[in-house]
C-alpha cells in the first residue's frame, strides 16, 4: 500500500539574521522536534547515504529533463509542452536535515513550518507499507510523485491552478525550484513495515497564479547567470 501527499504553497515571508528557526516560526520543525518520535515504534532504518542522495537527485533531474524537452506525452490533456527555464536540481543539506527530522516523527502529513532563511520550502511525501521487510526503492517513490502527470492539465501551467491529484508532479517540475533535500525512515508499526520519504524543495513551487514553467525551446530562457546544462539539455544550471 502506497500513499503520497503534496503541498500547496499559499504564503510568502522572509527572515533575515542568523539561522534561528524558532524566530522564523515557533512551530518550525527544527524548533519543536528532537530525535525520533515514540510513534515510530521499532526503528529499522533512518537517513540516506551518499549513493541514495545521488540517486534521488538524478531521478528528479531525469524526470525534469524529460518534461523540459517536451518528451512527456501524458496529461489530462497531454502532451506536456517543453520548458524554456527549468532549473537542474542539486542536493541541499539544510533541506535534507529538516526533512529527516520530520520523517522521524512518523506522522503522515505536512509539518507546520519547514522554511529556510533563504526561501520558502515546498514538500512532497511518500509513505508505504508492507507485511514483510524489503529494501525500499527510492526511485519508485519519486516516480509515484511524477506519475501524477496523468492528472495534470497542461492549461494549468500558467497561471498555475493547484489540483490535489497532481500536486506532487507540479512541485517536481516547478521550474524555479533548484534545490532538493530528503529524509527517509523505515519503521515497524504493529505488523506493518512502514516506509516514509519526505522531500523538501527550495524555493517552493505550487504557487497559485504563478507559472510552473515558461513554455518554449529548452534552455532558451535560463535565468541570468545560468545556461543550458551539458548533460541535461533541457535544464538550466
Amino acid at each position: 500500500m502506497w500513499t503520497v501527499l503534496a503541498y500547496l504553497t499559499v504564503s510568502v515571508f522572509s527572515v533575515s539574521g542568523t539561522n534561528n528557526y524558532c524566530k522564523m516560526c515557533s512551530d518550525h520543525t527544527m524548533c519543536i522536534y528532537k530525535g525520533v518520535s515514540e510513534r515510530c515504534g521499532k526503528l529499522i532504518k533512518q537517513g540516506l547515504d551518499q549513493s541514495e542522495k545521488n540517486s534521488i537527485v538524478e531521478t528528479h533531474n531525469m524526470l525534469r529533463n524529460k518534461v523540459a524537452l517536451g518528451e512527456e506525452k501524458k496529461g489530462r490533456p497531454g502532451p506536456q509542452p517543453p520548458a524554456a527555464n527549468m532549473m537542474k536540481l542539486s542536493w541541499d543539506e539544510e533541506l535534507a536535515t529538516i526533512a529527516q527530522i520530520w520523517a522521524e516523527q512518523c506522522t503522515y502529513g505536512h509539518d507546520l513550518c519547514r522554511n529556510s532563511e533563504r526561501f520558502q520550502v515546498g514538500q512532497n511525501i511518500h509513505i508505504g507499507s508492507k507485511s514483510i521487510y524489503l529494501p525500499g526503492n527510492l526511485t519508485d517513490n519519486i516516480l509515484s510523485f511524477y506519475k501524477e502527470v496523468d492528472n495534470f492539465n497542461r492549461s494549468n501551467l500558467d497561471p498555475f491552478r493547484f489540483n490535489d491529484k497532481s500536486g506532487h508532479y507540479s512541485q517536481l517540475v516547478w521550474a524555479e525550484t533548484s534545490l532538493v533535500g530528503c529524509g527517509y525512515i523505515i519503521f515497524q508499526e504493529n505488523v506493518w513495515i512502514k516506509y516514509m520519504l519526505v522531500c523538501n524543495y527550495g524555493s517552493a513551487g505550487n504557487y497559485e497564479g504563478a507559472s510552473v514553467y515558461k513554455v518554449g525551446r529548452p534552455g532558451s530562457e535560463c535565468k541570468w547567470g545560468t545556461g543550458q546544462d551539458k548533460n541535461y539539455k533541457g535544464l538550466c544550471t
